[in-house]
C-alpha cells in the first residue's frame, strides 16, 4: 500500500476519532447542562447514531479486497475473507441489538429483534460460523499475532472495553445519575472505535512498511 493511502487512512482515523469526541461533549452537554434525556431513550437520537455508525462500519468489513498482487496466497486471502465476514456479521448482530422495534406493531419483527427469534438467528449466523473458525484456529491465531500492534488490533480493543463499560450500565452494576447516558455514549463511541478499526482492516492485514517488523504469518 503507497504511503499516499497510508496517510489517507490515518486521516480518517483522525476525522472518525475526532467526530466521537466532538459529539460526544456535544452530547453530555445537552444531556447533563440543558436537560435534553430523550436524546438517549428507547428509539431516539443516539439510538439512531449508532445504527448508523453499524451500517457503514459493517459494510467496510464486508467490501474489504485483498489478491494475489497484494503478495498473498490463496489460502490467506480465503482466511481474511473469512475474518472480514466475521466482522461484517458481528456489526450485523450489534444493529440487530439496538434496534427498537417493540412499539412498531410489527410482531415478526418484534418476535425476530426482541424475542426468542433474536436468539435463532444469532444461532443460525454464528454456529457454522465458530465451527469452520474453530478448524482453522491455529491460522486465526497466527493472523491475529501478525496484527497485535497494529491500528486494527489496538482500535478493535478499545471498542471492546467501551462496549463491555456499556453493558455494566446496561446491567445496571454501577448506577450512577445519567447512566442510561453513560451506557449510550460508551456504545456509541464503542462503534466509532470500531469504524476506526474497520479502516485500518485491510492495511493492517497485509502490512505496510511501518509493519515490516511483525512477525510473519504462519502458513498453516
Amino acid at each position: 500500500m503507497s504511503q499516499s493511502s497510508v496517510d489517507v487512512i490515518r486521516q480518517q482515523n483522525r476525522w472518525v476519532l475526532g467526530s466521537a469526541l466532538a459529539l460526544s461533549v456535544v452530547l453530555a452537554w445537552s444531556v447533563m447542562a440543558q436537560g435534553l434525556d430523550i436524546l438517549y431513550d428507547e428509539n431516539q437520537m443516539m439510538e439512531h447514531l449508532q445504527l448508523l455508525v453499524l451500517l457503514v462500519t459493517g459494510r467496510l468489513f464486508w467490501r474489504s479486497q485483498w489478491s494475489a498482487l497484494d503478495g498473498l496466497t490463496t489460502r490467506r486471502i480465503r482466511l481474511l475473507r473469512h475474518l472480514a465476514l466475521t466482522a461484517s456479521l458481528l456489526c450485523f448482530s450489534f444493529f440487530v441489538r439496538e434496534m427498537s422495534v417493540k412499539q412498531s406493531g410489527i410482531d415478526w419483527l418484534i418476535y425476530l429483534v426482541d424475542g426468542t427469534g433474536f436468539k435463532i438467528l444469532m444461532a443460525l449466523i454464528w454456529l457454522p460460523l465458530i465451527l469452520f473458525l474453530s478448524r482453522n484456529i491455529r491460522a486465526y491465531v497466527a493472523l491475529l499475532w501478525q496484527s497485535v500492534n497494529s491500528r486494527f488490533f489496538i482500535f478493535s480493543m478499545v471498542s471492546m472495553g467501551l462496549l463491555l463499560l456499556g453493558a455494566v450500565f446496561d446491567k445496571e452494576i454501577f448506577k450512577p445519575a445519567y447512566f442510561r447516558f453513560y451506557e449510550e455514549v460508551a456504545e456509541l463511541n464503542g462503534y466509532f472505535w470500531l469504524l476506526a478499526a474497520a479502516l485500518n482492516f485491510e492495511r493492517d492485514m497485509i502490512g505496510d512498511d511501518d509493519l515490516a517488523e511483525r512477525p510473519q504469518f504462519a502458513q498453516a
